[in-house]
């Protein structure tokens, strides 16, 4: 395994990045190392898109409760219902810390899913786009995850609020 600085986009999956889509994947990298996560997957690229300077798609994330505390409300749902269907009670977060992540995350599927799928949307429009839209398109075409589940336990109406995004930029 190779070596990258953390915060970086090296090695990221998918076609080439435009410079936008860049700033978000390495944003993205650095909150799965915040998290302690082995793997950048969806959930870390739908938060870096909650933290983008300056953005319309930010804007109307937040506009529809999923800022960043929102998504991580929502994530944290996600994660206690999905427990529970497994039978077991969630415990505090506090109880969950972990250390720190020296290495670099890997890309994990959710996340490699929704950059294939934002390079579609985009290929799809063949017209300059909003990087970030498309990305929010990927992450709202997943089926299947803990993106999915965490938007339909905040009852997000997927269609609508990507409408609502493309109408913004």
């Amino acid at each position: 395994m190779s070596e990258t600085t953390p915060g970086t986009a090296n090695n990221a999956p998918g076609q080439p990045l435009s410079r936008a889509l860049r700033e978000l994947i390495v944003r993205a990298v650095a909150e799965a190392q915040h998290r302690n996560a082995p793997l950048v997957e969806a959930e870390h690229l739908l938060l870096a898109l909650t933290m983008a300077d300056d953005s319309p798609v930010r804007a109307v994330l937040a506009d529809a409760g999923l800022d960043t505390a929102g998504v991580d409300a929502a994530l944290s749902a996600e994660r206690a219902a999905s427990l529970r269907v497994a039978g077991v009670e969630p415990l505090p977060a506090s109880r969950l810390v972990a250390s720190p992540r020296v290495a670099r995350p890997r890309w994990g599927a959710s996340a490699k899913d929704a950059l294939v799928r934002a390079h579609k949307a985009a290929a799809a429009q063949r017209r300059q786009r909003s990087a970030e839209i498309d990305l929010l398109a990927g992450l709202f075409a997943l089926e299947l995850g803990t993106v999915p589940r965490a938007l339909t336990l905040a009852g997000v109406d997927r269609p609508a609020l990507l409408a609502a995004a493309r109408r913004a930029a």
